[in-house]
C-alpha cells in the first residue's frame, strides 16, 4: 500500500523537525569546545539576518513595495523583490568562492608538481587561509540566506500574506533550519581537520609517511 503524499510530506517533516536541532546541537557543542567563536559569529549573522530582513519588511509594506498579499509592487517594489534574490543566490555565491579557491590552490598545486620533476618543488602557500576563506564564505552565505528566509516566513506568516499558511511558513522554516546545520556541520568538519592535521601524527600511518616523504624529498632534491 502506497503512502499518500500529505503522510510523506508529514514523515519529512518530522524527520526534519528531530535531525536539524540535533546536528546543529551536537556540532555546535562541538565548536563550542575550542571554537567558541565559531558559534557565536554563525549565530550573530543568522540574528543579524532575521532582524533586518523583518525590519525591511515591515518598512517596504509600509510604503507601498510590498502589499497585504505579499506581492511586490513598483519599482521600489522590484528593487527589494531584486536585492532579495541577490541575497538568496546561493548558487552564485558557491561558484564564486569556488572559483576563488581553485585560482589560489590549482596554479601553486600544478607549480609544485611540475617544479618537483625538477628536484626544485616548493611548498603551496596561502594554503590554509584559502581554505578558510572559502569556509567561511559559503558559511556566511548559508547562514545569512537562513536568516533572511526565516524571517520572510514569519513576517508573511503573522500578515496573513495570500497563500501564506502555517504549512508554507513551517517549510520555509524547514529549508531556514537546513542551511543553519548545513553551516554547523561543515564548520565542524573543517575545524575537525584541521585539527587533525595540527596533531602530531609520528606513530600514525607510518608506511603512508615514509612514502610522503620520500615522494616529497625526491620533488625537492635539488633544494637539499
Amino acid at each position: 500500500m502506497s503512502i499518500s503524499n500529505e503522510i510523506q510530506v508529514l514523515l519529512a517533516f518530522a524527520a526534519l523537525a528531530v535531525a536539524i536541532p540535533t546536528v546543529i546541537g551536537y556540532t555546535g557543542l562541538k565548536l563550542a569546545d575550542q571554537n567558541g567563536t565559531d558559534v557565536r559569529v554563525v549565530w550573530y549573522l543568522f540574528s543579524l539576518a532575521v532582524v533586518a530582513t523583518y525590519i525591511a519588511a515591515a518598512w517596504a509594506s509600509s510604503v507601498g513595495a510590498i502589499d497585504n498579499q505579499g506581492l511586490f509592487q513598483g519599482e521600489l517594489g522590484a528593487a527589494v523583490n531584486a536585492l532579495l534574490k541577490f541575497m538568496l543566490d546561493l548558487d552564485t555565491d558557491l561558484k564564486i568562492f569556488s572559483a576563488i579557491l581553485a585560482m589560489v590552490l590549482l596554479p601553486q598545486i600544478a607549480s609544485y608538481a611540475l617544479s618537483g620533476l625538477f628536484g626544485c618543488a616548493s611548498a603551496p602557500i596561502f594554503v590554509g587561509g584559502a581554505i578558510r576563506f572559502f569556509v567561511w564564505g559559503v558559511v556566511k552565505s548559508f547562514v545569512v540566506a537562513a536568516g533572511i528566509v526565516l524571517s520572510v516566513a514569519l513576517y508573511g506568516y503573522f500578515n496573513n500574506w495570500k497563500g501564506w499558511g502555517a504549512k508554507g511558513a513551517a517549510s520555509m522554516s524547514s529549508i531556514s533550519g537546513l542551511l543553519l546545520m548545513l553551516s554547523f556541520s561543515m564548520l565542524y568538519l573543517y575545524r575537525d581537520v584541521h585539527a587533525a592535521v595540527e596533531l602530531p601524527s609520528t606513530d600514525r600511518f607510518p608506511r603512508l609517511q615514509r612514502m610522503v616523504a620520500s615522494l616529497q624529498g625526491w620533488l625537492t632534491r635539488k633544494l637539499l
